[in-house]
């Protein structure tokens, strides 16, 4: 029988979670949404006292979760999917507040939590056992302990369900960090969670910039798992080695999608645009340099034009939309560098204004393509994480295959042909964690997700994934020995 809902989750007030308990602080801060400019609801900002009580929380839930079989650990997070279900309608409301998404895509994001946690509750952990005449060898894999997550701003829910569930089918328990942009719908999310988990197995503390060197610094927090910037990921990593905790770096990248000569120009031409302006660019995967093959270069671009001024931009429930804003003030005025520096080059602005309308109303960037730029441009070089993309043609496989990997990014890589065993022979030549053959990037809780060069340190998600919250524990147990007899 599924789990009902419950009378004492209210959408509109939010605290921070501490030993199963709601938590307030002296101090607030508001998120605001990004299709108005209005400040959102309250939320309380957590100082060192509520990590340090959290941490005690973990510590003593720790030992009896991680004793609890797998098997209903799993059944434990499917009971709080169950239950979550009954939510996804107040969970899709408050995520277009805090994100501004066109409500189609907010929805498939709500959704995606229970396809996280479900698949992560297939999954079990690897044993291997090696037996010699000497001794048998057992290699096991043992929880961490305690996990802190710290979250982005541009999937909020998925990213957290995404560390949370492989966190407690391992044995972990965890304390989240969601991003101050968008701390609402996680802060419902784990508040809901303690209908059904013990206290302590899954915690959250929202706050400002100084909560996150708090956990990196904390010397009882185990793992610290990051979706995030390059540059804020390498300060976790180097607050992160003070107390060797393991880290799990998931960060930007500048992904290329390669179109070969051979592409139905109709069918794939509007699909490549899509993976560069879904969610308005802001996915760390996606497409933000595009590589055409000259033959078909005018008539690709050309399609993509076309797709592109049909594209309508608005707020979550504008019928028709397919794009929301920028989803706060910060990255917005990064989006608009990209616009600016893209002017004064002189650049070929090939659908798009070369200005962004600042009406005052909200974060909006019109989806904009600019016609091959040079290498070594800003656009080409740096990952703008908003609407804007710039194409460029292609002659010889090899060479594009050089630019493409001519990055320190390597998170995702696309690449478009008929002739799939081509394609794949490309794709495999790309320096990136996640290739996707005639597709823009899609990330699946199925598989491995990390990247390469300065797009990570190791990953999450397959049963590869769980790994990064284990440590390895092998047994070598010895045989005894028989005494050999005397000959008669």
């Amino acid at each position: 029988m599924s789990p009902s809902k419950s009378s004492d989750i209210d959408f509109t007030t939010f605290h921070n979670i501490v030993d199963g308990k709601k938590r307030g602080s002296n101090t607030a801060h508001q998120g605001v949404n990004p299709t108005t400019g209005e400040q959102l609801w309250d939320v309380p900002i957590a100082g060192q006292d509520d990590v340090n009580d959290a941490v005690e929380a973990a510590e003593k839930a720790f030992p009896g979760w991680a004793a609890t079989p797998m098997d209903k650990r799993k059944e434990l997070l499917q009971k709080f999917v169950e239950l979550y279900k009954n939510y996804e309608k107040e969970f899709t409301d408050l995520l277009c507040k805090e994100t501004g998404k066109p409500r189609m895509f907010a929805s498939q994001e709500v959704q995606g939590v229970g396809a996280f946690a479900g698949h992560h509750c297939t999954l079990s952990l690897p044993e291997e056992r090696i037996e010699d005449d000497e001794k048998v060898v057992t290699t096991r894999y043992k929880p961490l302990g305690i996990v802190g997550a710290i979250c982005p701003w541009n999937f909020p829910l998925v990213l957290s369900i995404g560390k949370i569930a492989p966190a407690l089918v391992t044995g972990n328990v965890i304390i989240v960090k969601p991003s101050p942009f968008t701390p609402y719908t996680t802060l419902k999310l784990v508040e809901l969670a303690q209908e059904v988990l013990p206290p302590g197995v899954v915690q959250v503390l929202g706050g400002d910039d100084k909560l996150g060197p708090m956990f990196t610094a904390h010397p009882k927090i185990a793992k610290i798992s990051f979706t995030g910037s390059i540059a804020t990921g390498k300060k976790i990593m180097e607050a992160c080695a003070k107390t060797l905790k393991r880290v799990t770096l998931e960060l930007g990248g500048n992904d290329a999608s390669i179109v070969l000569p051979d592409v139905e120009i109709d069918k794939v031409a509007p699909e490549v645009a899509m993976g560069a302006f879904f969610n308005s660019g802001q996915v760390c995967v996606a497409t933000k340099r595009i590589y055409i093959h000259e033959s078909i270069y005018r008539p690709f671009l050309d399609k993509m034009i076309e797709f592109t001024k049909s594209i309508k931009v608005g707020s979550s429930d504008d019928e028709g939309v397919l794009l929301g804003p920028i989803q706060n003030s910060m990255q917005y005025e990064k989006v608009k560098g990209f616009f600016k520096d893209t002017k004064e080059k002189g650049y070929k602005f090939a659908v798009g204004s070369p200005d962004v309308e600042d009406t005052g109303k909200g974060f909006f960037v019109q989806p904009t393509i600019i016609d091959n730029p040079p290498n070594g441009s800003k656009i080409i070089e740096e990952e703008p994480f908003g609407p804007i993309v710039p194409c460029q043609p292609w002659s010889d496989e090899a060479e594009v295959i050089r630019r493409a990997n001519n990055t320190n990014t390597g998170l995702g890589a696309c690449v478009w042909g008929k002739d799939v065993k081509h394609a794949e022979e490309v794709g495999l030549q790309l320096e990136a964690g996640s290739v996707f053959i005639n597709s823009f990037e899609k990330p699946t809780p199925q598989a491995f997700f990390g990247g390469h060069k300065e797009s990570g340190i190791g990953g999450e998600w397959g049963t590869t994934g769980l790994l990064a919250y284990c440590n390895g524990h092998v047994m070598h147990v010895y045989k005894e020995k028989t005494e050999p007899k005397p000959s008669v």
